[in-house]
């Protein structure tokens, strides 16, 4: 409850300090995604992972996300991972965080979770560090990489899974990112996320999730001496597998 309400009060603290020095940059996007879980024993399972973001209902690419990772279960309660992620972001709204073009992000990470199932609620506490390769395309070229920044981002995400009947369930969920290291820009509050969910379980293998996203998301430049926000919102929906 403490972390929680540490991470509320960070939360409308930027907000409050930003609210006249910024330039608002709202989108619409819609995120399709599939994580898949290849159980190898009853420790270690492979993780795949990708996911479609689209802005302008599905016309014009947001970015393009693939993962991949291995999980090992500690207990039924802990879990540990670790993964690379391939990343393409694309120029978007009307202050693009690709301002210069297309650019790639080469990404290494690592994560624990706690589960916490609480009569029909399961908690899950996801706690990730990203180190993290953007690419810098060179002025008026396509895609052509002159230099890679280096940063380092910090994530924690807390997730509220409520079960309706056998079949289906609700969730609520919010995860909030933190940047860090020498190259970072005024985005040290990097992003936030929040999404309420409606979930189906086909079987024991796969589920399906539908719902609503709010994405706010500071970029590490200024115009004009103001900070640009995005606020991203959307549907997002998403199938989850065991293999």
């Amino acid at each position: 409850m403490k972390t929680i309400l540490l991470i509320t009060f960070l939360s409308l603290h930027f907000s409050c300090l930003a609210q006249n020095d910024r330039l608002r940059d709202p989108n619409n996007t819609n995120w399709i995604q599939t994580f898949n879980t290849i159980g190898l024993d009853k420790k270690w399972s492979l993780h795949v992972e990708y996911q479609w973001r689209r802005t302008g209902g599905l016309k014009h690419w947001q970015q393009s996300l693939f993962r991949i990772g291995v999980n090992h279960k500690i207990n039924e309660q802990v879990t540990l991972h670790a993964g690379y992620g391939w990343i393409e972001t694309f120029p978007y709204g009307d202050f693009p965080i690709a301002s210069a073009g297309t650019f790639p992000e080469h990404r290494v990470y690592e994560q624990v979770s706690f589960r916490q199932p609480i009569k029909k609620w399961i908690l899950t506490h996801r706690f990730r560090i990203e180190q993290r390769w953007l690419g810098r395309v060179r002025p008026g070229t396509d895609r052509e990489i002159e230099a890679w920044t280096f940063l380092h981002r910090f994530r924690y995400q807390f997730r509220a899974q409520l079960s309706l009947s056998p079949k289906w369930y609700a969730v609520a969920a919010d995860e909030i990112f933190i940047g860090a290291g020498k190259n970072v820009g005024i985005n040290i509050f990097d992003q936030n996320r929040v999404f309420l969910l409606a979930g189906f379980k086909i079987n024991q293998r796969v589920s399906v999730e539908a719902g609503y996203f709010n994405q706010t998301l500071q970029q590490g430049r200024r115009i004009n001496n103001k900070s640009i926000v995005q606020g991203n919102n959307g549907i997002v929906v998403s199938s989850f597998v065991q293999l």
